[in-house]
């Protein structure tokens, strides 16, 4: 519909890393002869009483974008203190978004920036939609906490990124989530979700040549996760004949769904699996093993989900396919596995995920180096809960442990795994002198002597990234690490950022 209304917020602090929500906005849902507002929040800039609203008015020319601020003179700050302290944001926004300018100019969308200092970024965000009557809200991810109290006191939908490229979705008081309008609105943004081409090239880089096609999960398209009814497990597990693992908690079958390949795991029907289902039915990221549906049957509750190649556990194992999993692909493996851990933990809309039963065995490996976590376990936790507004998710109550052991111990298995994928040993298998792969390699890990612990089937150059893995695992593992390490900081080290 021409002429609607865009709001994009966004923490102003952040520069080129608050510009996924404005991405994510332009590519699904801004359309020709829509208005782009784009509302950048600064609430410790400019700080006083009674905040103003510091619009940028937006141009082009000779010299690219051109910007005149405006503030009002109340309140503590003088009107020189609040250009200086605004200056660098201003400099900062005429470099990032002149691409992003040119774009909507193409598209015949009308770019609106503007700069909110002094205020709550949930206050303005209303205040804002109040005047401007916006179909949409579009929240920077780290405005999660402001999500609740925005949807509740606007007429709009809202949209909040959980990470690049994907967004958790509210339709709006007015629509509800059951009405045809919005089906179709979730339809169009999942539809525009299976291209893969880039809208806003970096300004004066040299262009990438195009990526070759990648294969989206089952679980991402239109209408997953979904319910499936008893009948349709039974056919999709050929009668449950199909067992590819059991233990104390589940079953695990394999099956085909249309043409698709996937995994269904039966628990019992207590608590414990109900609580399961509410969290992962809320989870997308690439690097997890994504529900596509399940069903609720007697004393059983059924998980359907995309099906990974095989484990890494599985791979470690097998000599062949282990000299195969190059140090590359293993520091690609241990990158990935912490950036789903570190959206778990620190970036997951809904609330922190813990106690992931973080191992080897729980890491799928698939095609376009696509590694995913299992969580499908019966001991996760949700902690931290913000406010819903849907009203469809609980939080799990912790036992025995206070929030930070919860996080302490994932960063802990995390150390273990990075272990593994260095030695090309098994944790649950592992066995030498009667010791566990932890005590085994820290003497190694505390004396930085790598060459002991390096798997010798490889005899490919590790370059820096066993080293990188090695002192991440140190760091994870060492009895006087801080209570508080967070795995993006384990991350950082992996990377060789530390």
């Amino acid at each position: 519909m021409a002429g609607e209304t865009v709001i994009v917020v966004m923490d102003g602090n952040r520069g080129k890393g608050s510009l996924d929500a404005l991405e994510w906005a332009i590519k699904y849902i801004v359309g020709s002869n829509y208005t782009l507002v784009v509302l950048g929040v600064l609430p410790e800039i400019g700080k006083k009483p009674n905040p103003s609203c510091l619009p940028f008015h937006i141009g082009i020319g000779n010299s690219g974008i051109y910007l005149k601020l405006e503030f009002s003179t109340s309140g503590g700050s003088t009107p020189s203190q609040l250009q200086k302290e605004i200056a660098r944001k201003k400099r900062e926004y005429q470099k990032i978004l002149e691409p992003y300018y040119e774009h909507c100019k193409k598209r015949e969308v009308k770019l609106d920036i503007r700069l909110a200092a002094g205020f709550e970024s949930k206050i303005i965000a209303v205040e804002e939609a109040q005047k401007l009557d916006p179909r949409w809200i579009v929240l920077d991810g780290y405005l999660k906490k402001d999500k609740s109290y925005i949807h509740k006191n606007v007429d709009c939908h809202v949209a909040l990124l959980k990470t690049k490229g994907v967004a958790t979705l509210i339709p709006s008081k007015i629509t509800g989530p059951e009405s045809e309008e919005w089906q179709t609105v979730c339809k169009k943004i999942d539809d525009i979700a299976f291209t893969t081409d880039a809208l806003v090239e970096e300004p004066h880089s040299p262009k990438q040549p195009p990526s070759p096609p990648i294969s989206h999960p089952l679980s991402w398209k239109t209408g997953f996760p979904r319910t499936f009814s008893l009948g349709e497990i039974d056919e999709i597990t050929n009668g449950f004949n199909k067992v590819a693992f059991k233990n104390q908690h589940k079953t695990v079958y394999r099956g085909v769904f249309g043409e698709y390949p996937v995994i269904v795991m039966c628990f019992n029907a207590d608590d414990q699996a109900v609580a399961l289902l509410k969290i992962v039915s809320r989870i997308r990221h690439i690097n997890i093993l994504d529900l596509i549906g399940y069903c609720c049957a007697g004393d059983s509750i059924f998980f359907v989900c995309d099906c990974p190649e095989g484990s890494l556990e599985a791979c470690l194992l097998c000599d062949k396919a282990a000299t195969n999993l190059l140090w590359k692909c293993r520091w690609g493996i241990a990158l990935d596995i912490g950036e789903a851990i570190r959206y778990l933990h620190e970036d997951f809309v809904d609330g922190s995920i813990v106690n992931l039963s973080l191992c080897s065995s729980n890491v799928g490996l698939g095609d376009a180096s696509s590694d995913m976590l299992s969580i499908y376990e019966p001991t996760i936790k949700q902690v931290k809960l913000d406010d819903d507004p849907l009203n469809e998710l609980q939080s799990v109550k912790s036992e025995n442990m206070n929030m930070s052991e919860h996080f302490r111990a994932d960063v802990k298995d995390y150390g273990v795994l990075l272990l593994e994928l260095i030695s090309g040993q098994s944790r649950r298998l592992f066995e030498k002198d009667g010791k566990s792969l932890v005590d085994w390699a820290m003497p190694f890990l505390e004396n930085n002597l790598l060459s002991p612990l390096m798997d010798p089937r490889l005899t490919e150059t590790s370059d820096p990234q066993a080293a990188n893995m090695a002192r991440a695992a140190l760091a994870c593992l060492k009895n006087d690490s801080s209570p508080n390490l967070k795995i993006s900081q384990v991350l950082a080290v992996v990377r060789g950022d530390l």
